[in-house]
């Protein structure tokens, strides 16, 4: 009978043991998860032929609208700049960049000169993410004398 009494100490051993090995449960603390990366620049601007010189305009402005089309939208926004040369190259100035929050932008083109191609430089940039740019060239021809 003794060994019973020693199986049975064993057992019970056992089971305290097995108790204490139990996985135990971690406070629910949820990890917040790492910030998404911002999507790339995808855009267009309607009513251009990007890369060539055949766009026209009425005078010396030609209003222009943005619509970006990544999504998600860059959480700060976009910077649109612009840069214009006259055919020889002399810089043409414009208004200071642009912000724009939303999926569509309108941003102006200034002192196009009389019937001369200007060349168009447009960049748009995330405000969150500098990295994250677009550039569109195309060429302008201001119509009037």
């Amino acid at each position: 009978m003794p060994q019973k009494r020693y199986l049975l100490l064993f057992f019970l051993a056992l089971a305290i043991v097995a108790g204490g090995c139990k996985k135990k449960k971690k406070d629910d603390v949820t990890p917040y998860p790492p910030p998404g990366q911002e999507a790339d620049l995808v855009a267009t601007i309607p009513s251009i032929n990007l890369n060539q010189d055949n766009n026209a305009a009425q005078g010396a402005t030609l209003s222009l609208k943005l619509s970006i089309t990544s999504t998600p939208l860059p959480s700060r926004g976009v910077s649109i700049t612009v840069t214009a040369t006259d055919p020889s190259g002399a810089v043409i100035a414009q208004n200071a960049a642009v912000t724009g929050t939303t999926a569509s932008t309108d941003f102006t083109l200034i002192n196009l000169p009389s019937l001369k191609v200007a060349k168009i430089v447009v960049t748009v940039t995330s405000n969150s993410k500098a990295t994250n740019t677009l550039t569109f060239r195309f060429g302008v021809l201001n119509k009037t004398p």
